[in-house]
This record gives structure tokens, sequence and C-alpha cells, in this order.
């Protein structure tokens, strides 16, 4: 019987660090009571009530006048005092951020319980007062309306004093990141980085890697605009509670319900009109045409009470659709030579060399030709000749991609043929999250993210498959 117990206490120990572990995605307000004359006031009731859902928070204020209030969902707060000998003072307006706590004191005029007293908390104090960390906060509405490529929450990280857009913190690497969503790790373990640069072909978050056939990203989940109340980046000095890497600290908080409906929804739209050919493209020869780029991004969010007071949903979608090309440059067989002139090139069957022509000085170098397709007894293999079907395939690759662009091969027997391949891009990613005020002081959420993502890799060749690229997180 000892030994079960000490097993099942070895299996909850992780358990319990693990939950310790993800309260990051919560917020904290604290302050001191005091008197007219800045007198602490001991013993004082103050009550912290979620403006969005109701649910309240009760506690006491020490004998030094102070009181905190840990583990709060981040959001608008009103915030009551009253003692016995003083007025009753409700201040509204009291914002919990995420990853920062939130000074709130309170002074108390002389009078009765009966009398109240409101006033509304100032804005935002910039400076971090309450530790040593540095970061800044984004709430939902800079988040919804601030410019975004795509609707691409990530491009938001990069703003802060000391961020570079591939996600470099004051120094730190970009892949020793910490990201966390409502207090959930949701790192990538493949590149650990927060954020990487976006192409005209990339992904809503994260990068294609048409090498190796995936994609490379930040968070493995991605982020819907309408979907994230706030977060923030703590760029230096994180707190314990926060840092277990060196780089940056991202904690994002998702949106919730509330006792009153809300909805929005989104639509952009880019035309090919706003797309410029590459240089490559203009200079080919013939041109090749722009790669086309049509991006249709939309989106919305919806959200309200199941039960007022007490439970509480919100459902976010975000998709995008990319009917885009990428500018791709293959290897092919000359089928004229390289000096232009029209005579036989690879593609007849007639291999190109250089030689030294006055070795072994090698100042003067030449070019010769061998002629490969001659008869059986003819050519450099008189008893075997050469395997005609490959000649037919190299001659049928020569006259159906004919090269025209100097910048791949070898100029001598291959030469480049650059063409526009379609990268068709489909993404869909859904977010719900569902809220519990269990009691007084007991909260819980429950959220569910499913992602459905398409991308089409560059064929090889015009008229060869597609490689697809599906990512279901």
């Amino acid at each position: 019987m000892r030994s079960v117990k000490v097993i099942a206490f070895a299996l909850l120990v992780p358990m319990f660090a693990a939950m310790l572990w993800s309260q990051t995605g919560t917020s904290t307000v604290r302050g001191t009571v005091t008197d007219p004359q800045g007198r602490v006031i001991p013993d004082a009731t103050l009550t912290l009530t979620n403006v969005g859902n109701n649910a309240p928070r009760n506690v006491k204020s020490s004998d030094g006048g102070t009181f905190t209030f840990d583990f709060l969902p981040p959001g608008e707060y009103r915030l009551e005092a009253e003692a016995p000998g003083f007025k009753k003072r409700v201040v509204d307006n009291v914002r919990a951020l995420v990853g920062k706590q939130t000074e709130a004191n309170v002074q108390l005029e002389v009078g009765t319980v009966g009398e109240v007293v409101e006033v509304r908390a100032a804005n935002e104090n910039l400076v971090n007062t309450q530790d040593a960390t540095l970061g800044n906060n984004f709430v939902s509405q800079q988040i919804t309306q601030l410019p975004l490529e795509a609707r691409n929450l990530i491009d938001l990280l990069s703003l802060q004093p000391g961020a570079t857009r591939e996600g470099y913190v004051t120094g730190a690497r970009a892949d020793q990141a910490n990201v966390t969503l409502d207090g959930v790790d949701i790192n990538n373990a493949q590149t650990g980085n927060a954020q990487v640069p976006l192409t005209t072909n990339s992904l809503v978050i994260g990068q294609l890697d048409t090498d190796r056939g995936n994609i490379t990203s930040g968070p493995v989940l991605r982020l819907n605009s309408e979907g994230i109340e706030e977060f923030r980046v703590t760029t230096a000095n994180a707190n314990a509670n926060q840092g277990r890497s060196s780089g940056s600290q991202v904690n994002l908080v998702s949106k919730a319900g509330t006792n009153s409906w809300h909805g929005a929804g989104f639509e952009v739209y880019r035309s090919r009109g706003f797309t410029a050919n590459d240089w490559f493209n203009n200079h080919a020869d013939p041109q090749v045409p722009r790669t086309p780029l049509v991006r249709h991004t939309y989106g919305g969010g919806i959200g309200g009470p199941i039960i007022k007071n007490k439970a509480f949903f919100f459902y976010s979608y975000d998709g995008r659709h990319d009917a885009t090309g990428q500018s791709v440059t293959r290897v092919v067989p000359l089928k004229d030579n390289f000096f232009g002139d029209g005579t036989n090139g690879l593609g007849q069957g007639v291999v190109h060399y250089q030689y030294c022509a006055d070795p072994p000085t090698c100042n003067s170098i030449q070019v010769a030709s061998l002629n490969i397709n001659l008869p059986v007894g003819q050519g450099p293999y008189p008893e075997t000749g050469i395997n005609q079907t490959a000649l037919d395939a190299i001659a049928a690759a020569a006259n159906k991609y004919q090269a025209n662009d100097t910048t791949q091969g070898d100029g001598l027997n291959t030469g480049g043929f650059r063409f526009n391949a379609p990268t068709p891009v489909k993404l869909n990613s859904h977010a719900a999250k569902f809220d519990f005020n269990l009691t007084n002081n007991q909260t819980a959420f429950a959220r569910l993210n499913v992602i459905y993502d398409h991308q089409i890799l560059p064929q090889w060749l015009p008229d060869t498959p597609s490689p697809l690229v599906w990512n279901h997180p």
C-alpha cells in the first residue's frame, strides 16, 4: 500500500507542476487602502467584479492596508471598497492586463457606508511600477484596428522596443521565445520561433519550406485576429512564472463571452492589380508574365451568455484563400547550342565541352562538340550506340521546355527554364471558448482550436503534378 502511495505521489507532482507553470495567462490587481491623511486602513472589504460576466472576487485588506487579487482573467473590472466609518468607494475601468500587475490604490473618505463615491480609474500607466519586466500590452482594439498583412496577428509581436520582425528580442535568439495562449504552452517544438518573416507565398502564420515540403512556423496554433483579447510581449527581465528561456515571453489571451451579445466580421480582398512582376521574369527571353496574387481574407467572431452570470461562449473563424503563383526555374537541355547560331545542341544529341588548348598553362580554353546521335558502329560508342529512348526523351524536353533564363545551367548543354507555378493557399482556423463562473473565487474555461490548411507546392515542370502540403492541428 505504501508503494502505491509513493507511485501516485510521483505521478501527481509533475501534474501539479505543469498546472502551476501554466498560470501566466492570468493577471493581478493589487493596491493599498488609505484614509484622507494617507494612513492605511486594515480589514477593509474589497470586491472586484468582472464587468463582462459579473463574476465577483472578495478579499480583506491586511494589517498594512494592502490587498491582492491573483489569478484574474484579463479584462475590465469594477473595484468596490468599504470600511466602517468611511464612505463606500467604487472605482470603474480597472483594467487587468495579462502578464502585468495593475496597481489600484483606494483612498476612502470619512462618512457613512451608505454614502457612495464613484470614480473612474485613469488611463493605464505605460511605465511598469510593479516589477522589473519590460514589455508592452496590446488590447483588442489595437489588434483589430492596426493594419495587418492578411490579418496576421503575429506581425504585431515585433512592435516592441528591441524586437525584430524575425523574432529576435534584445539580443536573444528567435528560437528562444516562449509563447503561451491562456496560460497553455503553444510553442513550436520543431523550430521554437515565435514568428518568422512572411512572403507572398507563405501561410498566415509561418512560412512554407519548399525545399523540405513542410511548414516551419511560429506557434503551433494560428491566432485568429478576432479571437484574441490581448497579449503582452515581455522583452527583458521576465519573472519566474514566465521565463523558461532567454528570449521573448509572449502571453496571449483568447476572447471570452460576456452577459451581452457581441459579434464582428471582416473581409479583405486584394486583387492581382496590386502585384508587380519580379526582375527575373521581366528579363527572361521570352519574358515571363507576372505571378498572380489574388488574396481573400475573411472571418469574424460572436460571443454571448449560455446561462447569464454563469456560463458563456465565444467562437471565431479566420479564413484565407489565395490564388497565387511562384516564379520557378528548372534546368533543361538546350535545343540549340550555346552559340545561338541554330546549330544542334544537346536536344539533337550533340554534347559541347570545354578543353585546354595549351596545357599545362591553360591560358586558352576552347569549346568542342561531340555528336552522340550516330548509328551503331559510329560515334563514341561504336559497339552499342546510344540508348535511343534516352535521346528521344532529351529531344522532347528540349523542344517542350525551351530555355529562357541564363542564370541556370552550364550554358553549354543546359539552360534555365523559368515559368510561373500555381501555389494556391486555403487556410481555415476555428476557435471556440467556453467560460464558467463556478464560485465567487473559482472560474474555469475550455477552449477548442481546429485548423485545416492546404498549401500547393510549386510543380517541377508545368505539366507535372503539384505536391500538396496539409496542416491539420
